[in-house]
């Protein structure tokens, strides 16, 4: 197999990984904790770790925890996408359909009805 060829990976060699006070950490150089409830974020220190919300946990949750995550002044790896709101559309104007002509009204405008 030739090194460098296109749609490989490259080979894992001695040296390839990272040193090891940075294994396992967020690219930032924090260390990740992986949290499910709001609760969790007591134990966190700000200055060496950083949030990580578990990918099982529900909106509300999510909500609670980004919540208290500020009022500590915690850093979270992955917020989640915030819902975008709503453009405002034009109503729609819908004309209600003309009453029939009765038998009366149109002999007083002059049309015959058949």
């Amino acid at each position: 197999m030739r090194l460098g060829m296109r749609g490989w990976p490259k080979i894992v060699k001695v040296g390839y990984k990272r040193s090891r006070k940075e294994r396992g950490l967020h690219p930032s150089g924090l260390e990740e904790i992986i949290v499910r409830r709001p609760a969790d974020l007591e134990k966190i220190d700000a200055k060496t770790q950083i949030v990580k919300i578990g990918h099982t946990v529900g909106e509300r949750n999510r909500i609670a925890i980004m919540e208290r995550a500020q009022a500590l002044e915690l850093t979270v790896a992955n917020p989640g996408l915030k819902k975008p709101e709503p453009t405002p559309t034009e109503e729609l104007v819908v004309k209600e359909p003309e009453p029939a002509k009765s038998e009366e009204e149109s002999a007083s405008t002059g049309a015959k009805s058949e």
